[in-house]
């Protein structure tokens, strides 16, 4: 039991989930490694990397894993299980990973080579980068390229030869889909009055950081 996650209203067990899948710093603060660097917690600050790799937690014996847990952060990982956990089964196979500060090309190489034909769930905010991450991500798993960019205010989708416009507020996996007229079929759940998972973790906990 880690005393940051216990002020945190993290359950025993899903600390005990997680355990084996982070190290500590000098001062006790949460380090999760992503390979090329580390996600660093602690009560003062929260520093997620910009990675090619993955932090993993679960079943990491690929050929067992059924549901891939895909999150922006270790610490959104730990808030959504946390939630969730008395509601869930098969817990035995499930995986966890985070993509750290923005999903790379490199992540959806990695997916597609290892875990093709899985129940995905992405965990990401309600922020223009969590919902562009959404896209990324499904269109990657999926096997269907896009390209999106910012024109002015606009965000621009360019997807099996054709062009998506939205406006910052509107655009979401779900808008896209509508637009497009092809569904992805991976949830992306986000909590309600929250901006993340993380968010919601700390406001219940009434703590700010």
């Amino acid at each position: 039991m880690h005393p940051y996650l216990i002020r945190l209203g993290v359950s025993p067990e899903v600390q005990a989930y997680f355990f084996p899948f982070y190290n500590t710093d000098e001062t006790g603060n949460l380090l999760f490694a992503y390979g090329d660097g580390f996600e660093h917690f602690g009560f003062a600050f929260h520093r997620v990397p910009l990675s090619e790799n993955f932090w993993v937690a679960g079943n990491t014996n690929f050929s067992q894993v059924r549901q891939v847990i895909i999150c922006s952060s270790a610490m959104a990982a730990i808030s959504w299980l946390n939630k969730n956990y008395y509601s869930l089964s098969n817990s035995e196979n499930r995986l966890f990973l985070s993509t750290g500060a923005g999903v790379q090309l490199a992540h959806i190489r990695w997916i597609n080579l290892h875990l093709r034909d899985r129940d995905f769930c992405l965990v990401f905010g309600r922020d223009i980068l969590g919902r562009i991450a959404d896209l990324k991500l499904a269109a990657g798993i999926r096997g269907w390229p896009l390209e999106i960019y910012f024109n002015n205010d606009k965000i621009i989708v360019a997807f099996r030869s054709r062009t998506f416009s939205f406006s910052q507020e509107t655009f979401s996996l779900n808008a896209f889909e509508k637009a497009a007229g092809y569904r992805f079929h991976i949830p992306t759940p986000k909590p309600k009055g929250h901006d993340d998972f993380f968010e919601e973790l700390k406001a219940n906990a009434r703590l700010t950081f």
